[in-house]
């Protein structure tokens, strides 16, 4: 190596950090949790009471995209300038793309967080707003079907955001988007069955629970067939791409993959599915498998994130 240029081991191989796997995990989560609150509600038969699952969503929906955006923004090398990517719109970028949906799907999570929890805003002080949401009501069916549609959207845009860094091959694959959407269906779920449970005081055995959790399986499944095909991908491509794949044998994110992915993400819901029935739908059960979805799929984000840019073409 030209000693002008000194050893590539002076400069940090990432450049995108733990922020932005928050803000991935975040975004992923808002979208899955909105996908399942819609989706159930479009399958029940009861459309004229609103489940603790969907409010649950209609929560953790604007909340967790705030405070992902919140993570974007300040790791903004300018945060207070924030505002120009808002009014400067280039649509060959993927950034610029996903900014615009965000920008329509924030507001949108907001207003139908409203109309689905217009019953308990008294309660918790917020009657002012109930105005808002009855004159919102009336746009329910539309709100609600733009919102589900973005919702896809953004749970795939994450995939497609860090999937557009070509540099580095884990990275630069088609797997990703749909990955990133089926882990936030995912965490979606366990954060509605949290948020449900806790907050609204939902019966473990509750009807709507039990069919959100018979998603489970499924859902794991697509992920995990996803993950196979990701790693069959990089190593039938050769070269850069295959040797990323010690990602998974060696240093600390092999053990982030496989204990917080794998250990922790899929071993402990497949786990409780060998518990009596009686065991597995008590509350702390339910609880323990719930934050342990969480945390694989918080796992995921930063393994991909990090392994990723850890290996270049």
């Amino acid at each position: 190596m030209n000693n002008i240029w000194g050893d590539m081991a002076q400069y940090d191989p990432v450049t995108w950090n733990w922020v932005i796997a928050v803000y991935l995990f975040m975004a992923g989560l808002s979208a899955g949790s909105v996908l399942i609150g819609i989706g159930m509600r479009w399958y029940s038969k009861d459309k004229l009471t609103e489940s603790p699952i969907l409010k649950a969503a209609a929560i953790i929906g604007p909340v967790a995209i705030s405070l992902g955006l919140a993570c974007l923004v300040f790791d903004l090398t300018k945060p207070f300038h924030f505002w120009v990517i808002l009014v400067n719109y280039n649509f060959q970028s993927v950034m610029a793309l996903g900014v615009l949906a965000l920008l329509v799907y924030t507001p949108l999570g907001i207003a139908y967080g409203l109309i689905v929890l217009r019953d308990e805003l008294p309660k918790w002080g917020l009657g002012f707003l109930s105005p808002v949401a009855e004159m919102l009501t009336g746009w329910r069916k539309a709100i609600e079907v733009v919102l589900f549609v973005l919702a896809v959207g953004v749970g795939a845009y994450t995939g497609f955001l860090i999937s557009a860094m070509n540099a580095y091959p884990m990275l630069n694959t088609a797997v990703l988007p749909a990955l990133f959407l089926v882990s936030g269906l995912s965490a979606g779920a366990a954060a509605n069955s949290v948020v449900a449970l806790l907050m609204f005081k939902v019966d473990s055995h509750d009807k709507e629970l039990s069919r959100m959790h018979a998603l489970e399986l499924p859902v794991m499944a697509t992920e995990i067939m996803f993950l196979f095909m990701l790693f069959c991908a990089l190593y039938f491509k050769g070269g850069a791409a295959a040797v990323a794949l010690a990602s998974l044998t060696t240093g600390v994110w092999a053990g982030v993959f496989w204990i917080g992915v794998v250990g922790i993400g899929f071993g402990v819901p497949l786990l409780s599915m060998l518990m009596p029935a009686a065991t597995r739908h008590t509350k702390g059960a339910m609880l323990m498998v719930a934050c342990s979805g969480l945390t694989g799929v918080l796992a995921l984000r930063h393994f991909i994130l990090y392994a990723g840019q850890s290996y270049i073409y």
